[in-house]
């Protein structure tokens, strides 16, 4: 964490550890959707449109990062779609301090002819506030046309920021979570702004924030 804006340089270190470790053992964990011992296990659900086209375009705009359009969040590296191996990091402030959060993509399951699912999912590396792995998913209700936009996590707080967790990182957690998914509702109708919005003086804490989903825990 930082008392002031990481600089460029310093940025640049984090988003080349790319044969750094990940700093949990249990990679790629998500893909049997159980937790692993030791991390609090988190599944949020969100309704994005129906109909397929619909499923598509957020398929689409889930390998591209749209989700992280977020305006209390910049995502750096996340300049091209997401694939294995792919270092990215986010960057916000939070009470006044600058977290930057370093990420690699762990897997991805790309969307195939006639499929009703995609995902991706990324693992912490050292220098991240919490420890654990991240999954995106967006999902197409074969009966009902309903697209579903679904994060599933096993996280505990690192040892940087230990008096981070409880109830405090647990609301920024809630917080990215509905406002990526508005990003990504809004990017699969088409009319979302373009790229990242660049972090403000605000943080995820300031409910002035736009940030709004109709999630279902």
């Amino acid at each position: 964490m930082w008392i002031r804006r990481p600089t460029d340089s310093e940025i640049a270190r984090r988003l080349a550890a790319r044969e750094v470790g990940f700093s949990h053992r249990e990679v790629g964990a998500t893909r049997s959707r159980e937790a692993p011992r030791g991390y609090r296990h988190d599944v949020r659900e969100f309704a994005i449109g129906q109909g397929r086209p619909v499923f598509e375009r957020a398929c689409d705009a889930l390998f591209a990062w749209r989700h992280f359009d977020v305006p209390w969040l910049e995502l750096l590296g996340g300049d091209r779609p997401a694939e294995p191996g792919q270092v990215v990091a986010t960057l916000t402030r939070v009470v006044g301090l600058w977290f930057l959060n370093p990420c690699r993509v762990v897997y991805v399951e790309p969307l195939s002819a006639g499929a009703a699912e995609a995902a991706f999912a990324y693992g912490t590396l050292p220098g991240h506030a919490v420890s654990g792995e991240e999954r995106f998913s967006v999902r197409l209700d074969s009966e009902t046309g309903l697209v579903t936009y679904r994060l599933e996590a096993f996280s505990r707080p690192a040892r940087i920021a230990p008096r981070l967790g409880g109830p405090l990182l647990r609301r920024i957690q809630r917080r990215f979570a509905e406002s990526s998914a508005e990003a990504l509702r809004a990017a699969s109708r088409g009319n979302a702004a373009q790229g990242v919005v660049a972090v403000g003086p605000r943080d995820p804490l300031h409910r002035g924030a736009p940030a709004t989903g109709s999630g279902r825990e």
